[in-house]
């Protein structure tokens, strides 16, 4: 036997399922790259509400189509969504949009609806303009009882609960509504539930007012996880700044250093020594982004060995590279290789009566950058390598400043080179989260 219901189960299925479509529609909003710009600011930029506009002008007359078309109901968000877009995107917003919905309205004869919704979205809209703080959103409960109970507490005190407001608004036209329903709803000019009963009222009366709380409580949620997003991109970046004003002093530190041991018995070596270093320290003052190309991270290496080969002599110090012309445009994080270079000559080169080679490979690790710097030097064990990496300033902030960048998975390894010597392998995965223009957290590219 059939399932049939009644034309009053109809109407309270429909009258809940409109919290459920108002629900796919905030989320339908904030999947928009405008969002951010409404709901963060304090004034929303002109673009932004603009884009809004056009986008609910086309969501809620869709949904009086929908209706006319299917008497499917529950798709008819006209009161809701005029006062959702005024309370969210201010005064011309809110206009704009019951505007869109009552000429829809219109069109279809349902006359009375335009001056009610282009009211409602102007009235909600006004109050955003006059009531915005700081681009809060309404802290809009969704127990009716409790904003009750909280505007007559802060009223003793002599003081105003916004967030009662779209309460108020969302009873307030909906009592409108019902009056014009009496009035003109039987010669088909305006649509809305009939009040057939005391009961059929609260529910409906419910149902207005937790779709409309539902729905900026959605938008609260949003802007509060936009908030977190943003402040853990500022948290990284601070840390990737931190990290990189500790290398430089490491590596400034080593060269002069090297310098000063210069100065008493080759002078014109150390002033050599002196101008190349003023000169690496002026490119790097020039390029303070967090990353660039890795063909830049491969100049800024030879202009660092530059210094070296006037410390050891061309005799015992060489440079080789070997890198795949397809990864010179992957963005790396700036200074990530040279302490490693720095290392590989620091703990190989140096150790070495004859001197020796630092070698440097890039190629494709599938969809990302594989990067080897190896170099000759002492027979080192696993254990000696361990403390290595432990000790090294430089090594430890090239680690940690790579799992931030590819938000945990990048990869540095560290080995002993057959014959003597390290190797270390960096892995750069081609979606590496803060790396990916498209990802705003790691959590976004996981």
């Amino acid at each position: 036997m059939p399932l049939t219901f009644t034309q009053d189960q109809i109407a309270l299925i429909n009258l809940l399922l409109r919290m459920e479509g108002m629900a796919g529609i905030v989320s339908l909003v904030r999947g928009f790259r405008f969002s951010g710009g409404l709901l963060l600011r304090a004034r929303p930029p002109r673009g932004a509400r603009l884009r809004f506009l056009l986008l609910v002008a086309v969501i809620f007359p869709a949904g009086i189509l929908i209706r006319r078309l299917s008497a499917q109901a529950a798709m008819d968000l006209s009161l809701e969504g005029a006062l959702f877009a005024g309370l969210i995107g201010g005064a011309w917003v809110g206009a704009g949009a019951g505007s869109a919905v009552g000429l829809t309205c219109f069109l279809l004869g349902e006359k009375v609806s335009l001056p009610l919704y282009a009211a409602a979205g102007l009235s909600a809209g006004l109050l955003f303009d006059l009531l915005r703080r700081g681009g809060e959103i309404w802290n809009y409960s969704l127990n009716p009882l409790l904003i009750v109970y909280s505007f007559i507490e802060r009223l003793a005190h002599r003081s105003l609960d916004r967030n009662f407001i779209p309460l108020a608004l969302a009873v307030g036209f909906a009592l409108v509504r019902y009056f014009l329903l009496e009035r003109f709803g039987a010669r088909g000019l305006i649509y809305g539930h009939p009040a057939r009963d005391w009961l059929f009222i609260a529910i409906d009366l419910l149902v207005l007012v937790y779709t409309t709380g539902f729905a900026l409580k959605l938008a609260a949620n949003a802007r509060a996880e936009m908030i977190h997003r943003a402040e853990e991109r500022q948290l990284a970046h601070a840390r990737l700044a931190t990290l990189r004003s500790q290398i430089n002093p490491h590596f400034l530190f080593n060269t002069l250093n090297s310098i000063s041991a210069l100065i008493r018995t080759d002078a014109e070596t150390a002033r050599e020594m002196t101008r190349r270093l003023s000169s690496i320290f002026r490119k790097s003052l020039e390029d303070s982004s967090d990353t660039h190309p890795l063909s830049s991270e491969i100049d800024f290496i030879d202009d660092y060995l530059s210094i070296e080969r006037v410390r050891f002599g061309d005799e015992r110090f060489r440079f080789e590279r070997d890198l795949d012309p397809s990864t010179l445009a992957a963005p790396v994080p700036s200074l990530l290789l040279q302490p490693l270079v720095e290392n590989a000559v620091k703990h190989g080169i140096s150790r070495r009566t004859e001197g020796g080679t630092v070698r440097i490979v890039s190629r494709r690790a599938g969809s990302g950058v594989e990067i080897v710097i190896e170099n000759d030097g002492p027979v080192f064990g696993p254990l000696e390598l361990e403390a290595l990496f432990e000790r090294g300033v430089g090594l430890r902030n090239a680690a940690e400043r790579l799992d931030i960048y590819t938000c945990g998975r990048g990869r540095l390894t560290i080995a002993a080179r057959p014959g003597g010597g390290a190797v270390v392998t960096v892995l750069l995965p081609a979606d590496a989260g803060r790396g990916d223009p498209s990802a705003d957290t790691c959590v976004d590219s996981r």
